[in-house]
């Protein structure tokens, strides 16, 4: 962690998907399959894993809230920052449509802002974003998620059934002050996989919130914000990461996470997830009420 505004917490251990919502019952998450628009046959489908099967309809991820994400604004091109709404923060980890493996860790908490310099300097002197030998900021202590674990590129290319084995599983981050600033990071990691022309040379770090958390003096970071959030109401939002230095192809979609207890400090809309199912609600209810206005006239 960094500065000394620092906030102290506690990170739990990994929750089961079957604690989460009412549809799931494993330790890991069920998940589908889903090809990005547009992408050539036997690709993306190889990598993408999304949760489903939950009788909550926030804890699937599908076509629909994909493209919520891609279709979404860069909300006041300052990226929406993740405030503590609660002394506890529920995070659960709902898929990825990334090629290479990353960690999703706790970056920085507390009442300050996230203090850049501090957390690229030991990174300096350790040689480099690769020398994860020497120096590694992500740890035990900060970790949440490694988003394919058991389920690298080359697993899934193999027979294309392996699963994240943190897919649905939860973590709770307690100790917080209503009011911390939060900014999560992804350590995403290098991957080289020759037959498709698939190289990704360095370990990246891309952080959530504003494009200024991601920057630092020696342009080891790209300047541009990595994430989006959608808000599900009831202080719950999803929060999908690009993993590609220097912006990538802006879908968000490499890895989903949904955050409970928390707020942003912009105003965002709440989505409609399930939109078909909440259109017809809406008719009913209008049919509903002409009804009522019907037999008051009579």
């Amino acid at each position: 962690m960094v500065s000394a505004a620092t906030q102290a917490f506690t990170i739990s251990n990994l929750f089961d998907a079957s604690t989460n919502g009412s549809g799931w019952t494993g330790a890991t998450a069920p998940h589908q399959i889903i090809a990005t628009p547009g992408a050539t046959p036997g690709t993306n489908e190889w990598f993408s894993r999304y949760t489903v099967n939950n009788g909550d309809d926030l804890f699937n991820i599908d076509e629909s809230i994909l493209g919520e994400f891609r279709n979404a604004p860069l909300q006041d091109n300052n990226g929406a920052g993740l405030i503590a709404a609660s002394d506890k923060v529920r995070v659960t980890y709902l898929g990825t449509g990334a090629a290479r493996d990353s960690f999703l860790f706790l970056a920085y908490a507390g009442s300050g802002e996230f203090d850049t310099q501090a957390f690229w300097n030991p990174i300096y002197t350790a040689g480099g974003t690769n020398n994860l030998n020497t120096y590694n900021p992500v740890s035990a202590s900060n970790t949440l998620f490694e988003t394919r674990g058991d389920c690298l590129y080359a697993q899934a290319k193999a027979g294309n059934t392996c699963v994240p084995s943190n897919l649905g599983q939860s973590r709770e981050i307690s100790g917080l002050t209503i009011g911390d600033n939060l900014v999560f990071g992804l350590q995403a990691l290098v991957l080289h996989y020759n037959a498709d022309n698939i190289h990704y040379p360095n370990t990246n770090y891309f952080f959530s919130g504003a494009a200024s958390n991601n920057q630092d003096a020696l342009g080891w970071n790209d300047k541009q914000i990595h994430t989006k959030v959608l808000n599900l109401g009831n202080n719950k939002y999803l929060v999908g990461f690009e993993d590609i230095w220097g912006g990538g192809d802006r879908d968000y979609n490499d890895n989903i996470f949904l955050f409970e207890g928390v707020t942003v400090d912009i105003e965002i809309p709440p989505i409609l997830v399930n939109e078909p199912a909440s259109l017809g609600l809406l008719l009913l209810m209008l049919g509903g009420m002409a009804w009522r206005r019907r037999l008051a006239a009579n």
